[in-house]
């Protein structure tokens, strides 16, 4: 597996052989798909929810990329801040919250329990700025860890927007923070797209080790990678989510561009305790609502069903 690292930075990326065009992951052995970054078959006994979904992504004919990355120095999509209704370690099932920069759903395992994987599909908004200066910042994504914890595993899209001459940034990306964005060059997104995402853990013992497999439906093209963690970095598997945040630039929290509305569909989480597998649906999980320094919410979510969630904008946050 080829091995890529960013100059003052311990993070190690491992890409994987391109499979060939015949490529079945469906049939494929685990060793088949391992070698060529898919994710890993569900066992059929423990895991029939997973690898349902498995089947269900899996099943497109994709064209499969080698991904291309560049690090976004000063760009950092952080852990919740102040999140208001759930205190530092404590697991919820249901309830609402606040965050300065995160909008979305948070769920949690049962006690004793950690969260191995987390799945999810989402609609790429078309964001933009009516009349005020300077760049506005919307970002789209699922991860595990975060809230409540100190660091958290993400990947998603960036919908950017500036006012002069309605110029707009669009690109996938992901990110093991504290290390900051990392913008995959070569995957092609538009808004209204499609993604598919599916982020897991090697094992609970190797919680520094994650897979990262992306799709866009709307172009079928995929890319996946694995991440190693630098040493005192690691996921607990406290909580998973799916999130709209308003991103940190050079330590500050930008405004929120108008990205109207956001569906996130198909999102569960996998969490293992003992010998045990289950999933928990986004539906369950804690609401939050990011709010601007005035307290005004900018960006709510509304659950529709218990895999189906809708992010509404509200404001930009500049007073």
């Amino acid at each position: 597996m080829p091995e890529i690292r960013f100059p003052n930075s311990k993070l190690r990326i491992l890409t994987y052989d391109r499979a060939p065009s015949d490529f079945d992951p469906l049939t494929a052995s685990q060793k088949q798909l391992l070698r060529h970054g898919y994710p890993s078959r569900p066992d059929p006994k423990r895991q029939p929810e997973l690898l349902k979904r498995f089947q269900h992504f899996l099943s497109r004919k994709v064209t499969h990329i080698t991904p291309t990355f560049q690090r976004i120095e000063g760009k950092t999509h952080k852990p919740a801040i102040k999140p208001a209704g759930t205190r530092r370690g404590e697991s919820k099932t249901a309830g609402t919250a606040t965050a300065s920069n995160w909008s979305g759903s948070v769920v949690f395992p049962p006690p004793g329990g950690s969260f191995m994987c987390v799945t999810g599909e989402w609609t790429v908004p078309n964001p933009y700025v009516l009349s005020e200066d300077g760049w506005y910042y919307a970002s789209e994504w699922i991860g595990i860890d975060g809230f409540g914890s100190a660091n958290v595993l993400q990947a998603g899209t960036d919908t950017d927007a500036y006012w002069l001459f309605s110029q707009r940034a669009v690109y996938a990306w992901w990110e093991w923070y504290p290390e900051p964005e990392v913008q995959i060059t070569n995957f092609p997104v538009s808004p209204g797209d499609m993604m598919v995402c599916l982020i897991s853990l090697d094992s609970l013992r190797a919680p520094r080790r994650a897979n990262i497999y992306l799709m866009n439906e709307s172009n079928r093209v995929a890319t996946s990678f694995k991440v190693v963690a630098p040493s005192g970095v690691w996921l607990v598997g406290n909580c998973a989510e799916w999130i709209v945040e308003r991103p940190e630039v050079n330590g500050h929290i930008t405004w929120l561009s108008d990205y109207d509305t956001a569906y996130f569909d198909n999102g569960v989480a996998g969490y293992v305790i003992g010998s045990t597998d289950s999933i928990v649906p986004l539906g369950s999980g804690t609401f939050v609502t990011m709010v601007g320094p005035d307290g005004k919410p900018l960006s709510v979510p509304i659950k529709e069903t218990d895999e189906l969630m809708k992010v509404l904008w509200k404001g930009t946050g500049r007073v």
